[in-house]
C-alpha cells in the first residue's frame, strides 16, 4: 500500500480524534452533530491537450474514487477531510496518476428531515506521478477545490450522495490540465 495513502489515513484519523475530543459534548443529535466517515466513486475528466498536430491519443476520463472523514458542527455547517484517487490520464505513451488530499469547509442547506444540498470549498495537496515524460517523475502542488452536492439520509446513520467536484492548480507540465472535474457518488456512516 502506497505510504502516502497509510500517512493521509493516520493524519485524518488523528484530526477526526483531536476534533472528537474538543466536541465531546456534541455526539449526534436532533441538530445532526457528529462524527460521519465514508467513501465515494466516479469519474474524474482531465484537461488535456496534444502537444503535436495531428493530435496524440488523449484519455481524458478515468475512473475516481477515495474515502471521506469530516464532524458536522450543525445541520448548516461542517468540515471534511478526504484522499482521493482522481485517475490514470493519457497523452499518447505517456500518463498522470493523480492524487489529491484536502480539507474543506461544508455549507449544507437541509430541503427536508432526509434531503440537503451541500457546497464545498477547500484546499488540497495534489500529488501526480507522471511517466513516459523526460524527466517528469512526480510533481506536487496546493491548489483550491469547490463542489456542489445533495445527499440523502436513509436512516439516522447511513446517507448517500451524489457530488461534482473541481480541483484546481494541479502540476501540469504544459500539456496535462491544471484543472480536473470529477463526479461521484457515495455513501457515509455517522457516529
Amino acid at each position: 500500500m502506497n505510504k502516502n495513502i497509510i500517512s493521509a489515513s493516520a493524519a485524518i484519523a488523528l484530526a477526526l480524534g483531536s476534533t472528537g475530543a474538543a466536541f465531546a459534548a456534541g455526539g449526534k443529535d436532533a441538530d445532526n452533530k457528529g462524527f460521519y466517515i465514508g467513501a465515494d466513486i466516479g469519474q474524474a475528466r482531465n484537461d488535456l491537450s496534444s502537444p503535436t498536430s495531428p493530435e496524440l491519443r488523449l484519455d481524458k476520463t478515468d475512473t475516481a474514487y477515495g474515502i471521506f472523514g469530516g464532524y458536522q458542527f450543525n445541520k448548516y455547517f461542517g468540515a471534511e477531510l478526504s484522499i482521493h484517487k482522481l485517475g490514470q490520464h493519457h497523452i499518447g505513451d505517456s500518463d498522470a496518476k493523480t492524487t489529491a488530499y484536502s480539507l474543506d469547509a461544508i455549507g449544507r442547506l437541509p430541503v427536508n428531515d432526509k434531503f440537503s444540498v451541500y457546497g464545498r470549498l477547500g484546499g488540497a495537496h495534489y500529488e501526480r506521478d507522471f511517466s513516459g515524460l523526460d524527466g517528469a517523475g512526480n510533481q506536487n502542488s496546493a491548489g483550491f477545490k469547490v463542489g456542489l452536492g445533495a445527499d440523502y439520509a436513509i436512516n439516522k446513520d447511513w446517507s448517500v450522495r451524489t457530488e461534482l467536484t473541481r480541483y484546481n492548480n494541479l502540476p501540469d507540465l504544459g500539456t496535462y490540465g491544471r484543472t480536473m472535474d470529477a463526479w461521484n457518488v457515495g455513501v457515509s456512516y455517522r457516529f
